[in-house]
Order: structure tokens, then C-alpha cells, then sequence
């Protein structure tokens, strides 16, 4: 058994209806879950309380399982909307888990497709994340779901989809780092 200090991924699935979010931790390779939560925040409030609730949700997540010498990843999926009222609400939930994660003195990684990529994006694709966990970046969320839990050994329940997909999205981050092995297909 390896005494060596585990890798360990904070990945953010987020929205302004139900952000989730998932710890990972990897020893020898092998990916584990390690806490799993969500928030649904009240959909009659505005966006600006809607966020508030979040990063409220992000802090005591966060308080209650950030270790004290932090992540060695800190992730989000990307999102690319194309009007001001898809954009407006996901980067509201995104400013707000930002700020949440700032409390803790971590910062969101920049995905680089390659090493010698310009310009970083600040997450992977939503496409990206199925095809590296699922084997197909048109994947349905239940597939995505079974792949986390062959990746994981996990067993227990996720409360919903926006917890396994956070988990899928550390899953991702850490096949691309290569810190990980891509699942077999």
C-alpha cells in the first residue's frame, strides 16, 4: 500500500436550477468519491438571490470537506451560451462558487487542450467530459452516470444527475491530466 499523499479533484457542475459538486480522490491510479452534494435553489427567487444561495451551499460544502492543504485540482465544466439570457444565469452560479472557492484560498484550473493550446479555457467541454468518461461526447446522463460508477467502484446514491455529472467532470480533468487511465471501451 502507497503511503504517498493522494491527488485529489474538486469538480463543480454548475447552473443556476441545480449546480452539484464532487470531491475525487486518486491513490495508485485508481479514482474514489469522497463526498457528493447539490443545491436546487428556489426557482421564483432572481438570479442575484438564486446565486447568493449557492455560494452559500459552496461555502459550507466546502468548510465542512476542504482539507486543509487544499486540491490539487479545482474544475468546472465550460459553457459556451450563445444569448444573454442562457449566459447570464450560468455565469451568476459560476461568479457565485467562485467566490465561495476564494474563501478557501483556491482557484479555478484553466483547461489547455494541449500543452502548447494559447488560450485556456476556464473549464472542459461538456463533450469533452462524455467522451473521455463515457466513450461518447453525445452520451445520455445515465451513461455518464454508469461510467462513473465502473470509474469509481462508487455504490452509493447520487441524489440526481448534476452529481454524478460533477463527479464525471473530475473524472474528465484527471483522464486529461493523466493522472488517470481512460476507461476501456
Amino acid at each position: 500500500m502507497s503511503s504517498a499523499k493522494p491527488i485529489r479533484c474538486l469538480a463543480f457542475d454548475t447552473s443556476m436550477t441545480c449546480p452539484g459538486v464532487a470531491i475525487i480522490e486518486v491513490r495508485n491510479r485508481k479514482p474514489t468519491i469522497k463526498a457528493l452534494s447539490h443545491v436546487k435553489p428556489n426557482r421564483d427567487r432572481d438570479h442575484a438571490h438564486r446565486a447568493e444561495v449557492i455560494e452559500g451551499w459552496a461555502k459550507v460544502f466546502l468548510d465542512k470537506n476542504c482539507p486543509r492543504d487544499g486540491f490539487d485540482y479545482v474544475v468546472r465544466e465550460d459553457f459556451a451560451g450563445k444569448t444573454s439570457t442562457s449566459n447570464y444565469p450560468v455565469l451568476a452560479a459560476w461568479n457565485a462558487c467562485e467566490r465561495a472557492t476564494s474563501r478557501f484560498g483556491l482557484t479555478f484550473d484553466r483547461y489547455r487542450k494541449t500543452p502548447t493550446t494559447k488560450q485556456p479555457q476556464l473549464g472542459i467541454s461538456a463533450t469533452r467530459v462524455k467522451s473521455l468518461v463515457a466513450g461518447s461526447g453525445s452520451a445520455e446522463k445515465d451513461v455518464v452516470e454508469a461510467a462513473v460508477r465502473r470509474m469509481t467502484g462508487y455504490t452509493g446514491e447520487f441524489a440526481n444527475f448534476d452529481e454524478s455529472d460533477a463527479a464525471a467532470i473530475g473524472l474528465a480533468w484527471l483522464i486529461h491530466e493523466g493522472v488517470i487511465d481512460k476507461p476501456k471501451e
